[in-house]
């Protein structure tokens, strides 16, 4: 599922501190948070497409059509469409998703919480729902 989210000005994040406390878009550490970094792999990694797989169904004129591979981006920036560059640090973290090595470049962004809330549920249904 993709999800967009209308909020109130008055509960939309103000800062880049608070879009980066909501948003992820890089590999969790599978060490400190092995269930959201083992739904992650599962359901938040883009492709292979590009020059890797250049026939997969987002390919659009030699080009992926959702904009992956994303760029590295140190720090989470504001454009001024509207539309935030989440981090996605050059942080070295590449791990194998169906034999295709996969680095924050391919993480789709996605919430921590609604990730392991919902999806982890779906995908690995004997993991009881998580408490707040």
């Amino acid at each position: 599922m993709h999800l967009l989210l209308s909020l109130f000005p008055h509960h939309r994040p103000s800062t880049l501190a608070q879009v980066d406390s909501i948003i992820h878009a890089s590999w969790p550490n599978p060490k400190r948070k092995p269930r959201l970094f083992d739904v992650s792999k599962c359901c938040m990694v883009h492709g292979p497409c590009g020059q890797v797989f250049p026939h997969a169904p987002c390919m659009q004129d030699g080009k992926c059509s959702k904009g992956f591979p994303k760029p590295f981006q140190l720090v989470t920036l504001m454009t001024r469409d509207g539309y935030p560059m989440y981090a996605c640090p050059p942080d070295g973290h590449m791990y194998n998703v169906g034999g295709f090595p996969a680095d924050n470049h391919w993480i789709v962004p996605y919430n921590p919480y609604l990730l392991q809330q919902y999806a982890l549920h779906i995908y690995f249904p004997s993991i009881p729902f998580l408490t707040v």
